[in-house]
């Protein structure tokens, strides 16, 4: 073979198998397939000819294969024979399952109201302990007993006590239930949750914990009447929780417990009707120190307890109001986690100055609200002003007789920070005399107590109708998801990358120190590919950077594997790799999206009695007053899991590539199948849960980012309303992370879920997702007619079934339980056989029949078209399993009749094959193996095979070529140090009758590389008919390239190009195909992104520090520490006993745990080579203290998009018969004493498959360009930064406001100043400490 070797591409010489039988017999295949004889071209032209003969033997070749090796024929026959095609009717469809939804949902209304309705007569009922009451109690040594979910199952670890029981902990059995999580459990009995800032000894707390345990019975009896309930509770107004059934609330050593039921949504919305606020915050010059941070905490805390029906602006005023936001100037805007995270970041840095111009702060406010209120904007029911200042000189009473009164449409609430402030009386009166509360807030730890005081009086107008109890329903919410919490996850993720990236840059030095005296000739630069040292050494070359980053690794993509897995596990619980939710689980690090339904508690007492202390002749005295009151007890509520409706819309009903998808009023899906709400890190996303349906429906059109289509719009807006409708369009559909794309017409269909603000969706796509094979074995008939036994179809243990689809199960855990899903599908599959079996098809509903609640026999639930089609499924795909020869099929000669007189066993190891496998539309998946190359096994990687891309993709090939398999393999897997990757190919079965066509089942196959590639070299390495070739592709003038359509190489001579997309490889030739119409772009859009912004690190000039600013340290430091002793010490309750000042400690960004001999970060697993078996070289470059610093990111929602590409297949036939597609690219050089010459290349479609072949003449050299497939930002506009499509889109307002009482001017407790003495000592040192910070 003639030809030089491309510098860019390698040859690569490939082995026949040493066994001469096996050559024998791939010869022989090949030539049973394709006839002898073709026509040579001319030397200076590429073979065009022989490129298309290599093309349709390797495609024929590996069709034989996959057909014989997967049993298509037999499987499909069986299909063909004895099932029926049915056509789907979207709208009779979308209504059974919204019914079926709407009954669930009203059961669990109808459970909560159980519980309103107990909690406020109990709450009347029982007597009421005093302050004096609990005060004797503790004096005689006794205590209320009670189930604290934080005090539960904790023992001594050591010590002589090991084993025992904690000071004030109690001991609860527990089992764990699959229904509530896999956590342990106790359903006879509820646990208590007291946030950390709640006294749980206190008058309010202990009287509602009393009087609410008596809801057990309320609780036990709903869950037995209806087994679909989950997680049961009661939210106090005084801050405690009861749930049911009782668990372990479980705390990280370093995990803060910031749960506040008060905070939740379902609270939140339930407690008071949707508002419009503005806060407005005093930042003029005497807000400065103590006082500026607690009333950022104030501001912060407001923010917490708002939702996406609220809207809000913060506005901060000195001499003129300013909005924290700029783009928010002058409106509202729905609180929602994006927006809300703007206000917050820009509460974060402020400035004061000058004199608080509070007239023009007002006039701002109540123009924005007025004109809200005018235009139907915002929420159209409560409005509230929050005014944080520390005093104001007069009330200003102009103001709110222009603006608010006589009808006091906006709330006025204050909240004065400051202790020393004495005069109080003008805030006072602004809040009482507007409907609104007085707060004062003395330290950081009374914030959130003294902020919550606003939700009781705005839920007054509510609780004064006394019957009218709204239902509410949330957005779907993962209910660990504190957004404080979240920022924390994040930040020591940050840490523990500086402090790996620290150690890494220790070994690094040491090593190059090590490499410079031991081989300080050998330095050179290695090109990246695995080569060996002097000492035999296997050899890598790294940069600095890449060192410092994933430290002494071999393979820096299988370490970027390693380390998401590893992060995505630690940053969710940096403390031990557990995780608690709210219920207090201790489970591996999952989030469970739920929605919950909650109602209101109102206390039915209008008049209570308050103790006064009144000074009378310079005594203070206690008078007992009866005022009219309306009080909120609390919010009872339940939780629905998103996977619990998942369950209402079985996908074996919706077929592949149908899915299901729930809306609420706020356009905002609850789930749908693209909804993404965790990052690449796993860590939740800034706007995890305000994701909108326009964010999720990508349509297919030429504009640009965010343009609203028509049909969707409309859709979108019927959905909101609730209607019922339909519509088609075509839909962009990613796969495999953005990385694949494929563009299809689909069909919705939807319905508003009545009770509820959702609407229900169905999308179907056109075609073959209208139809239904319906093929099911009836087990009785099955029985009587041949005497069968129906568990016969599923043995051996080759064979696995879907673990998120029901098929039966028992409606109560403890009536039996399973070690798998295929354990308790057998045991039903007996049950069918037994005398009087009958079958419960019906979703389980409330029956408060207790003795049959708990009766094994009946109490489950079975899908009885599913078992029935599993059945099927398993019986018409049992000769899968068999390993025999099969029958010749004398119309099918050549390749197909040899290999039928194989044992299936010999083709496994003849062709290089790891597994075989079907999946049916049942679930059911079946495979066959001689080998693992993984890990992890095929089977466990693909349980739930009918989700998987192979599947999704081998039933869309099926209308492009009916004949073919798709064939695909990992991404850039060609980089790794092993060539034993795999080589997928999958089939879909498809039963055609009267017409039309449905698919069945899908097979597969997957090969090892080497041996896949082995047979396209051996095909492509020489001419038909054994002629002997000048050009083949194993010369090194020719670079042939299998492509699958999509543009990533499944075959080149570089195996490290296996993986990738072609433009990486050769932009100019990718970009000519796209020229031609080879391959089509199209552009994907993310609107769920995340983007991370750089925060930088500090220079190391900064340690270069003169001695002044050294003093300047220390004297900060030690002024510092001496107040921090003073609050710690309380010392200060000398001056003032209320003082009280909790402070958050900063962690360092990492710590030394290691001594200086430490080598760095230790690789586990078996996944990387020590530095000792490798040989590390390191890229000649100055290694500086600055390299040690990470740069540190915050997360931020954006829009990201990338250029995707599908093949055209139409563009690679003329007619009905393949033809290449032939290309020049002009290499001219500037270079004028250069030769001249132009690069040819050869496209060419494989039959039977998803891939072309791509041949191109590296004769002449040409420099290439290289384009990588890669998502980024969508910049916009700095002119439309401020415009925000999303914030335009119609939303529909919840249908209950309470905003109003003619009574409630009646209600007069709006809080209470008093002469407080300022803290001399606090003040010296505080005024101390800002004197310094500034200098």
């Amino acid at each position: 073979m003639s030809g030089t070797p491309s510098s860019e591409l390698h040859c690569t010489v490939l082995s026949r198998r040493e066994t001469m039988t096996s050559t024998k017999l791939v010869f022989l295949f090949s030539v049973a397939v394709i006839s002898l004889g073709t026509v040579r071209t001319a030397e200076a032209d590429l073979p065009h000819v022989e490129i298309s003969n290599w093309a349709i033997r390797f495609g024929a070749q590996m069709w034989e294969i996959g057909k014989q090796v997967t049993r298509i024929r037999e499987i499909k026959e069986r299909y063909q024979s004895e099932a029926k095609i049915e056509q789907v009717d979207g709208f009779a469809m979308v209504k059974e399952m919204a019914e079926e939804m709407e009954n669930m949902m009203g059961d669990k209304i109808e459970a909560i109201k159980r519980i309103m309705d107990a909690a406020e007569q109990l709450s009347v009922s029982h007597p009421r302990l005093s302050r004096q009451d609990l005060y004797e109690m503790r004096q005689r040594a006794e205590t209320i007993e009670y189930y604290n979910a934080k005090r539960l199952n904790m023992y001594h670890k050591s010590g002589p006590k090991a084993g025992e029981l904690l000071d004030n902990h109690k001991e609860l059995i527990m089992s764990n239930s699959q229904h509530f999580g896999n956590v342990g459990v106790n359903t006879s009995v509820s646990a208590v949750h007291v946030p950390t800032n709640v006294f749980d000894g206190g008058p309010d707390v202990m009287n509602g914990i009393l009087w609410s345990e008596q809801l057990d019975r309320i609780f036990m009896t709903n869950y037995e009447s209806d087994p679909s309930l989950t997680w049961q509770y009661f939210g106090s107004s005084t801050g405690f929780m009861r749930q049911y059934p009782a668990t372990k609330w479980g705390q990280g050593e370093w995990e803060p417990d910031l749960f506040d039921c008060r905070l939740r949504p379902w609270y939140l919305q339930a407690a008071a009707s949707p508002k419009d606020m503005i806060i407005l915050v005093d930042t003029s010059g005497s807000m400065t120190g103590v006082r500026k941070e607690i009333a950022k905490h104030v501001v912060l805390t407001l923010l917490d307890t708002l939702s996406e029906n609220d809207f809000i602006n913060i506005y901060k005023f000195s001499e003129v109001p300013v909005p924290v936001v700029p783009c928010f100037k002058d409106k509202l805007v729905q609180a929602n986690l994006e927006n809300v995270r703007e206000l917050r970041n820009g509460m974060m840095e402020s400035e004061t100055s000058d004199i608080a111009n509070f007239t023009s702060a007002f006039t701002t406010a109540f123009e924005i609200l007025a004109k809200y209120n005018r235009t139907t904007q915002g929420s159209q029911c409560n409005q509230a002003i929050m005014l944080v200042t520390d005093g104001a000189p007069v009330g200003y009473r102009e103001i709110f007789e222009k603006y608010n009164w006589p009808h006091k449409p906006v709330r006025v609430f204050t909240y004065v920070i400051g202790r020393e402030i004495i005069d109080t009386a003008a805030t006072n009166w602004m809040a009482c005399a507007n409907k609104g509360y007085f707060a004062r807030v003395t330290s950081l730890a009374e914030v959130r107590e003294q902020v919550l005081k606003y939700i009781p009086v705005l839920s007054r107008p509510m609780v004064m109708y006394q019957k009218d109890h709204p239902v509410i329903w949330t957005s779907a919410y993962i209910d660990i998801a504190e957004p404080k919490l979240s920022d924390w996850l994040w930040e020591i993720r940050e840490r523990r990358k500086q402090r790996d990236r620290s150690l890494n840059y220790r070994a690094l030095l040491r090593l190059i120190s090590e490499r410079n005296n031991a081989q300080s000739d050998d330095t050179s630069n290695v090109t990246g590919n695995n080569t060996r040292d002097a000492s035999g050494r296997p050899t890598i070359s790294m940069t600095v950077e890449q060192y410092l980053t994933y430290g002494n690794l071999v393979n820096e993509e299988r370490l970027n594997a390693h380390r998401i897995k590893q992060e995505r596990e630690e940053a969710a619980n940096p403390a031990n790799n557990q995780q608690h939710n709210r219920q207090g689980t201790r489970t591996k690090p999952k989030f469970l999206m739920a929605i919950s339904v909650a109602t209101p508690v109102y206390d039915r007492k209008n008049f209570s009695n308050i103790i006064e202390k009144i000074l009378i002749n310079d005594i203070w005295e206690e008078k007992t007053r009866t005022v009219r009151t309306a009080n909120l007890l609390g919010v009872a509520g339940t939780d629905i899991p998103v996977t619990e409706l998942k369950k209402r819309t079985p996908a074996y009903k919706l077929g592949v590539n149908g899915y299901s998808f729930i809306v609420n009023n706020n356009g905002f899906v609850l789930h749908h199948p693209d909804h993404r709400p965790l990052d690449a890190d796993g860590l939740l996303k800034p706007n995890y849960n305000t994701v909108d349906l326009s964010e999720v429906e990508l349509v297919d059109s030429d504009g640009g980012p965010r343009e609203n289509d028509t049909y969707l719009m409309t859709m979108r807006r019927e959905m909101i309303e609730r209607r019922e409708g339909e519509t088609s369009f075509k839909v962009r559909v990613h796969h495999d992370g953005m990385r694949r794309v494929s563009v299809r017409r689909q069909r919705y269909y939807y319905r508003g879920l009545k009770g509820t603000p959702y609407s229900l969706g169905l999308a179907l796509p056109d075609g073959y997702g209208h139809f239904r094979v319906v093929a099911e074995t009836e087990v009785k008939r099955l029985m009587a007619d041949h005497n069968i036994n129906v568990s016969s179809f599923f043995s051996g243990k080759n064979w696995k079934i879907h673990p998120d689809w029901i098929y039966c199960r028992y409606n109560y855990d403890h009536l039996k339980s399973f070690d798998s899903p295929e354990a308790q599908v057998m045991h039903f599959v007996d049950r069918t056989q037994r005398e009087r079996w009958r079958w419960n098809s019906k979703h389980p509903r409330p029956s408060h029949d207790s003795a049959r609640s708990h009766k094994q026999d009946d109490n489950f639930y079975c899908d009885k078209h599913l078992m029935q089609s599993l059945i099927f499924d398993a019986q018409a795909t049992e000769v899968f399993d068999k390993n025999i020869s099969l029958s010749i099929d004398r119309q099918d000669p050549g390749l197909g009749m040899l290999m039928a007189l194989l044992a299936r066993h010999a083709m496994f190891k003849l062709f290089g094959i790891s597994v075989a496998f079907v999946a049916t539309r049942s679930g059911l998946l079946r495979w066959q193996d001689i080998s693992t190359i993984d890990d992890k096994h095929f089977s466990e990687a693909n349980l739930n095979a009918i989700d998987q891309t192979w599947y999704k993709r081998a039933v869309d090939q099926y209308s492009v070529e009916p004949d073919s398999f798709v064939y695909s393999v990992p991404f850039s897997t060609g980089t790794g140090i092993t060539n034993e990757s795999v080589v997928t190919a999958s089939h879909a079965i498809f039963v055609e009758k009267g017409g039309y066509k449905a698919p069945a089942a899908v097979v597969g196959l997957q090969y090892k590389n080497s041996a896949f590639r082995e047979t396209f070299f051996n095909i492509t390495s020489g001419c038909t008919g054994g002629v002997q070739c000048r050009r083949t592709c194993s010369s090194g003038d020719l670079s042939c390239y299998v492509v699958d359509n999509h543009g990533y190489i499944v075959i080149s001579k570089e195996e490290r190009d296996t993986g990738r997309f072609f433009g990486e490889i050769d932009w100019l030739v990718m970009d000519s195909l796209i020229h031609y119409g080879v391959f089509k772009r199209v552009r994907i859009y993310d609107y769920q992104a995340v983007c991370k912004d750089m925060q930088g690190h500090r220079s190391a000039a900064n340690f270069i520090l003169t001695p002044l600013r050294y003093m300047k340290w220390f004297v900060q430091w030690m002024v510092g520490r001496a107040t921090w002793l003073i609050l710690q010490t309380q010392i200060a309750h000398l001056m003032n006993p209320d003082w009280a000042w909790a402070m958050e400690q900063e962690q360092a960004d990492y710590h030394n745990e290691d001594n200086d001999e430490s080598p760095g970060p230790t690789p586990t697993g078996g996944e990387f080579m020590a530095d000792g078996d490798i040989s590390i070289i390191v890229h000649d470059e100055a290694v500086t203290m600055d390299n040690a610093y990470a740069n540190k990111t915050r997360p931020r929602p954006c829009d990201q998009q990338a250029d995707l590409y599908v093949l055209q297949p139409e563009k690679l036939f003329k007619g009905d018969k393949p033809d290449s597609v032939k290309g020049k690219q002009n290499c001219n050089s500037n270079n004028l004493g250069a030769r001249q010459c132009e690069r040819h290349y050869s496209t060419h479609k494989i039959p039977h498959s998803n891939l072309l072949l791509l041949v191109i003449d590296t004769t002449c050299r040409c420099e290439t360009q290289k384009q990588k497939i890669e998502m980024e930002e969508v910049r916009v506009n700095e002119s439309l930064f401020c415009e925000r499509p999303q914030e335009n889109l119609y939303r529909l307002r919840p249908s209950v406001c309470l905003s109003y009482h003619p009574e409630e001017e009646e209600i007069k407790q709006c809080g209470k100043g008093s002469l407080q003495l300022p803290s001399l000592l606090l003040m010296t040192t505080t005024m101390i400490y800002s004197i310094l910070k500034a200098i």
